[in-house]
């Protein structure tokens, strides 16, 4: 079974279909890019309310009402959800909620979205350190690019390269040196690296089991930073992540109060 599979499992051994009925669901449409270090994020992301609240970023732009509406008022697991997002959107509502974790801090950051991103950028930076010590010609790789997060560690002079699937970025350099490469680079750069800095969509392309297990085998430090599935933290860990970074809806991508979840091994 891939992780979405074990989840899924472990939700539905745990709680009750009451507990599983959607309450809310809302599907967004998201352009944005506040300091112009990198791409225009330009994503859709799916948020659902059950016990909890979760939310996942899909690759798909169009959904059809019916095809969402369906769900509300139900239990969300009491049917197939063939949309990978979706689904990963109503396990992230229900998996904190059951499976929370262990020593968990919360860090909260009140403002204007570009001064956020400097505030998450400096916790994972953080870690970073901790994990590491020195940041300086250690091999780091960003997986799932963010601009801010490429020029903070570019600017700790550590040796980072970024991998992603958007081919607007593919191929290019950011910062005059920081190669970006294609996601299919992902596993093999990262038998070398010291650090993994891996975004929580990779739980929605599936990539995140190759991932984690690649980092186990080789000894790699991994940072998982999610909005995507911000509470699936205890999961990660469990299956070799050393700090999880989870970001719960809102974002800092919206002014006023953000929380970010901070759970380590």
């Amino acid at each position: 079974m891939n992780s979405i599979d074990v989840i899924q499992e472990r939700v539905l051994e745990a709680s009750q279909p009451q507990q599983r009925i959607v309450r809310g669901l809302w599907c967004t449409d998201c352009f944005y890019n506040p300091d112009h270090n990198g791409r225009i994020f330009d994503y859709k992301f799916i948020v659902t309310q059950t016990v909890g609240q979760g939310c996942a970023y899909s690759m798909q732009y169009e959904y059809a009402r019916d095809e969402l509406i369906q769900f509300v008022g139900k239990d969300c697991l009491e049917q197939e959800v063939p949309d990978v997002a979706l689904r990963v959107s109503m396990l992230d509502s229900l998996y904190g909620y059951f499976f929370p974790v262990t020593n968990q801090t919360v860090e909260r950051a009140v403002g204007p979205s570009y001064e956020k991103l400097s505030w998450r950028t400096s916790l994972i930076l953080r870690e970073a350190v901790r994990l590491l010590g020195c940041l300086k010609n250690k091999r780091i790789v960003n997986v799932g690019v963010v601009g801010d997060i490429v020029k903070s560690f570019h600017d700790q002079k550590s040796d980072i390269v970024g991998t992603d699937y958007d081919e607007i970025i593919v191929g290019t350099k950011m910062f005059d040196d920081v190669e970006i490469y294609h996601g299919e680079r992902t596993l093999a750069l990262l038998e070398d690296a010291d650090l993994a800095i891996v975004t929580g969509m990779t739980i929605t392309t599936q990539t995140i089991d190759s991932i984690l297990e690649v980092c186990r085998t080789h000894n790699t430090k991994v940072i998982v930073f999610a909005e995507t599935g911000a509470n699936l933290g205890s999961y990660y860990l469990q299956e070799g992540a050393d700090v999880f970074l989870g970001e719960t809806y809102p974002f800092y991508i919206f002014n006023g109060q953000s929380e970010i979840l901070v759970g380590r091994r």
